[in-house]
């Protein structure tokens, strides 16, 4: 059977194995990196699981026509290698660079390790660089953008910057008017005949050749063409198959940018009634009449109009308009012709779903319906109809508390979440006051819920109104200045017998409340999509509370209640100030191998009406997306033991520091794996009798940072991922200081827990 698995088994005689390509760069320069040398290496080794084991290559001996062949050394392919790193070199500015190579043995023999031993030569640098432009106006327009520029005097000569400075300038000219004009005008000339590897750049940029030749038969040049938009054309509901002969309409909207006051004509052709308002559709224009083209604008019209959600299929074309002569030969004019297909109006969808809370299993169903351009506006309505049932395992004796049953569970949950979605800013913020290229939405919503559980039953109300707005690629900004929430509770009469033998703030969480405050949001992400690159994401929240409440109930002389505090509608309301940031930061080894970094810290200050923040609002420790190791809800405090006489409860803090490293790998086909470490803890501001060693210290929190680490496997099918954890404890701050670590203290150590989940957790 030994023989069988053996990873040699199917070579033929004179073979060898390759088991690995090594990259020795004898005189490393940082311009230069071997990853880089290395994707241009041919063949590849057989695929290892988590780097270590051939799994296909040993199923692969086993049975002959499955898993993966054996990769063997061939020395064709090295110097083909070879030469496509000395090209690569050559490129880069590092001619006549040497490449040699070694085959070596590893264990045996029959398996082999290439070596590519290069010694870098000195590089060429640009020594000088000279403009050769015959047109003026394109000539001032590069001049006049020379401070972005990507090659300067003293840098290596690199033919892939060349190469990105010639996108650059094509998409600044294309930007002013040069609707013609591609990168494949310009072109450098190099002359590497001074010495000293050096080079003298020469930037050209080519005129266009028009369709006659000179009286002497050679070609004749001319300036290129800057473009104008003579007229558009919008056709907001187009079908490709309607008869011409179906009779349509016409209208000429007007709309004034408020950046530059310039009033733009748009013509809509439409089939009546015309079913969303033109007003709309024009806010989402780009594309300015009597204006220069502009390529970036064109690019922002096509986002805009898609970001509408009311629309399958959006397209901008532009075409040279032939019948209108300008003047200047050195002026063009352009129709733009916008064609767009909507949705369907209304659609309805049920969803079916099965949860995992905290290892409470249940299940759910979604009824939605949808309904875009509802005031004929592009407003997009959800209605969300949920019903939802759990197997809630409660610390508490369920006879006792008279829980009823639903076949297998025992908690039920329903609501209803309304939201409506508007593709402009609503008052009291004005669209004039921001730039249109910020694309601004706003949301409105409200909601109502539900839950019958073993010890209480809760109804939670909530409304928001918010706004939502992209300052450019990379920045996002998001705007509450309206969030409610009321929470009522109703606990059975055996539940508060066990309340009242509790602190005060574990009975805060089963009394009703009321949140009234607002949020903002920032979030940063420069991830390019279908590029393998580094990327890093942040976001940062700030939430306030019960303020403008404080206010009122102050002003009109509102007295306390009996324990103290200030009421609205018999309703006792929530002050705190909450701030939390998020960073991660994706390291791309190549397409499939990556390693992501997170981490999260967050503070919750209570004040003036309040003593603790509200359930809702705290932090928790474990589940699927933090500490893997921890069920959800049921790690720390800090140092927090619970007494072997008191149920487990639910735990929330007011900080939470945690960090997460994950290596991603590719195992098969769809399925994935993950390598993951995680590291973090909540606790609370100030002591509290019902989580003793749960405080805040400066010197004592890493001592009581929990730590696990594990495995998962996830199956990807690009729509979405799912995923299964295994993770295991490293250190337990709940037992004992300085016997916190968990591995191999004690016999029964090795408790591995299971998370499932829906996407990766970071």
């Amino acid at each position: 059977m030994l023989y069988s698995c053996s990873s040699t088994r199917r070579l033929k005689e004179g073979q060898n194995l390759l088991v690995k390509n090594k990259i020795e760069i004898q005189n490393p320069n940082k311009a230069i990196s071997s990853s880089d040398l290395e994707s241009l290496v041919q063949p590849k080794t057989n695929d290892r699981f988590l780097g270590i084991f051939p799994i296909k290559l040993w199923f692969n001996s086993v049975f002959k026509n499955g898993g993966e062949k054996p990769v063997v050394v061939d020395k064709s392919m090295i110097e083909e290698s070879k030469d496509q790193m000395k090209s690569f070199l050559n490129n880069n500015g590092f001619y006549d660079s040497e490449i040699n190579h070694e085959i070596a043995s590893m264990h045996n023999d029959v398996k082999k390790k290439v070596i590519y031993k290069i010694e870098l030569s000195k590089p060429y640098r640009i020594k000088s660089i000279v403009y050769n432009i015959p047109d003026d106006s394109v000539a001032a327009l590069v001049v006049k953008n020379n401070q972005n520029r990507l090659i300067r005097t003293g840098s290596i000569f690199n033919s892939a910057t060349l190469d990105q400075e010639r996108q650059r300038l094509s998409n600044i000219l294309r930007d002013h008017g040069y609707f013609a004009f591609s990168k494949d005008y310009i072109f450098f000339e190099a002359d590497t005949t001074i010495g000293q590897r050096e080079v003298d750049l020469t930037l050209r940029i080519k005129n266009v050749r028009t369709q006659e030749n000179g009286p002497d038969g050679k070609p004749v040049y001319a300036n290129h063409k800057v473009y104008y938009i003579n007229k558009v054309t919008i056709h907001p509901d187009h079908n490709l198959l309607m008869s011409d002969s179906i009779h349509n309409d016409t209208l000429i909207a007007t709309y004034t940018n408020t950046e530059s006051s310039h009033t733009n004509q748009y013509k809509f052709i439409y089939v009546p009634p015309l079913k969303i308002r033109p007003e709309v559709i024009s806010r989402s224009m780009f594309v300015d009449t009597e204006r220069k083209y502009n390529a970036t604008d064109a690019s922002q019209t096509y986002r805009k109009l898609n970001e509408l959600n009311i629309y399958r299929y959006v397209d901008v074309n532009f075409k040279e308009n032939d019948h209108k002569i300008p003047a200047d030969d050195r002026k063009g004019y352009l129709d733009c012709t916008v064609n767009l297909r909507r949705n369907p109006v209304n659609s309805y969808s049920i969803e079916f779903q099965g949860t995992n809370s905290g290892g409470d299993l249940g299940i759910a169903t979604y009824l939605v319906y949808q309904n875009k351009n509802l005031f004929r506006g592009a407003e997009v309505l959800n209605v969300r109809l949920k019903g939802a049932l759990e197997a809630q395992n409660s610390g508490y004796d369920a006879e006792i508390l008279n829980a009823q049953k639903w076949w297998l569970f025992n908690t039920f949950e329903a609501g209803v979440d309304v939201s409506l979605y508007i593709p402009k800013f609503l008052a009291p913020i004005n669209d004039d006051v921001f730039s249109r290229y910020f694309r601004p939405k706003t949301t409105i919503g409200i909601g109502y819920n539900i839950q019958d559980r073993i010890e209480y039953d809760r109804i939670i109300t909530n409304a928001t109104f918010g706004y939502e707005w992209s300052q450019n690629n990379f920045v996002k900004h998001i705007l509450y200045p309206a969030d409610v929430n009321l929470i009522k509770v109703n606990t059975t009469a055996y539940f508060d017998s066990l309340l009242s033998t509790e602190t005060e703030r574990f009975r805060n969480q089963y009394t009703d409340h009321m949140i009234l405050g607002g949020r903002y949001s920032y979030m940063y992400s420069n991830q390019e999509i279908n590029k393998i690159k580094n990327f890093m994401y942040f976001r940062g929240d700030i939430e306030a509370a019960g303020n403008l409440l404080d206010l009122a109930v102050g002003a009109s002389n509102t007295q306390k209640n009996d324990e103290g505090f200030y009421t609205v509608f018999g309703i006792r309301y929530a002050q705190y100030f909450k701030v939390n940031g998020d960073f991660r930061y994706y390291i791309m080894l190549d397409n499939n191998h990556s390693i992501a970094i997170r981490s999260f810290g967050g503070i919750a200050i209570p004040y003036g009406n309040s003593i603790d923040i509200p359930y809702e609002k705290g932090y928790f420790g474990g589940g699927a997306n933090g500490m893997r190791a921890w069920t959800l809800r049921y790690l720390g405090p800090g140092s927090y033991v619970k007494p072997d006489n008191r149920a487990d409860i639910e735990r929330v803090g007011d900080i939470l520091i945690e960090g997460s490293l994950e290596y991603r790998f590719p195992i098969y086909r769809f399925f994935t794996g993950g390598l993951f470490y995680d590291i973090g803890n909540i606790w609370l501001l100030r002591d509290n009798e019902t989580y003793p060693g749960g405080k805040f210290y400066g010197d004592k929190f890493i001592n009581q940072l929990a730590m696990d680490a594990g495995l998962g496997i996830r199956l990807d099918f690009s729509y979405f991922i799912f995923r299964i954890d295994f993770a295991q404890r490293i250190k337990d701050p709940a037992r004992q200081e300085g016997d916190r670590f968990v591995i191999g203290a004690d016999a029964g150590w090795f408790k591995p827990v299971l998370n499932l989940g829906i996407g990766y957790p970071f």
